[in-house]
């Protein structure tokens, strides 16, 4: 009897451990582990990073946090030094991510978090692809980062970070709506989304950093140069003001004709550009073009133009770079 007892509750033993409850792994998105990873990519200690998610995943390779943490990693470089020798490695990882947290997503008891990473890698997503694919794909990984992001609000309101996504794509969606005329235009919501965004930022949450940031380039697009200003300024207190959020304050100070200003934040970029391990020399035609602007603005047309004729030169060398090919057009366009 007591044989028997034993057998019965050794299956059921294994029945727990094989459930896909149990094999989840133990480490959270919001876990002081994935916090201390985050952490250290927003202060730009990137190989770190990388080397932090890539143990996480070795340790537990059923969890997608470890993918969503490389990802986000990776994406840094990309975005930060314009390096697109990273972009397959982004790619890949949010593919892994958002494979894996869909199917637990239908298989645990409570996929609050699931959706927080859904949210999370479909919202990277959109914005590699705003580069890499343009932007109706990018806005279509968008509605999906929105509607995890909602779930996971919704069901659980302490995840208040999930209202940086869905205020970013409630910003993007209308801001974008008259450029891609498949979209319904609808009630603006670029404020709604302003407001969202500025509610994660001071609940202080897990993605606090990337909040304050994506603010850079929104306020940019709303000609609120000033406040572009501010949040960079509250950044580089904080010790996080990445080469990506300096460019935004160039821009912001070219377009108030804050030349020396403009020009100054320009060659900091470059310095912390050609300083890196993850240097792309395809990635200074993007100041060169900001710099012969800078030249125009002052009148300075040849040098403007020599600025110009860097880029245009540099086609063969840096033709597989989407940052070049935005550059190269943007060039081309003020030439």
């Amino acid at each position: 009897m007591r044989s028997k007892q034993l057998s019965v509750m050794s299956c059921l033993l294994l029945a727990t451990i094989l459930s896909p409850e149990f094999c989840r792994s133990e480490t959270s998105i919001l876990s002081d582990r994935a916090r201390a990873i985050e952490q250290i990519t927003s202060l730009g200690r990137l190989s770190a990073a990388i080397d932090s998610s890539k143990s996480l995943i070795e340790a537990e390779q059923e969890n997608p946090v470890g993918y969503l943490l490389l990802a986000t990693a990776y994406y840094a470089i990309n975005s930060q030094f314009r390096n697109d020798s990273y972009a397959d490695s982004v790619s890949q990882a949010l593919d892994t991510t958002i494979s894996m947290a869909e199917r637990l997503a239908r298989e645990v008891k409570d996929p609050t978090e699931m959706y927080f990473i859904l949210g999370s890698a479909y919202g990277c997503r959109a914005l590699y692809r705003s580069i890499h694919g343009g932007w109706f794909e990018a806005l279509k990984d968008g509605v999906h980062s929105h509607s995890n992001m909602e779930k996971a609000y919704h069901r659980d309101s302490t995840f208040t970070d999930a209202l940086s996504g869905i205020g970013a794509y409630d910003y993007w969606k209308s801001a974008k709506a008259k450029i891609l005329t498949s979209l319904p235009t609808g009630k603006d919501r670029r404020t709604q989304g302003i407001d969202e965004i500025l509610r994660a930022v001071k609940a202080r949450g897990y993605l606090q950093v990337s909040a304050r940031r994506s603010l850079l380039a929104i306020y940019y697009n709303e000609k609120r140069y000033l406040d572009v200003l501010q949040v960079g300024d509250s950044l580089a207190a904080d010790g996080l003001l990445d080469p990506n959020s300096r460019l935004h304050m160039a821009r912001a100070l070219i377009e108030l004709k804050r030349w020396a200003e403009a020009d100054q934040a320009l060659d900091r970029v470059l310095a912390e550009w050609e300083n890196s391990p993850y240097y792309d020399p395809c990635s200074r035609d993007e100041v060169y073009y900001l710099k012969a602007r800078i030249y125009s603005g002052q009148g300075e047309e040849a040098k403007a133009q020599e600025c110009l004729k860097r880029i245009f030169d540099n086609q063969q060398d840096c033709e597989k770079s989407e940052y070049y090919k935005q550059s190269l057009s943007s060039a081309e366009g003020l030439d």
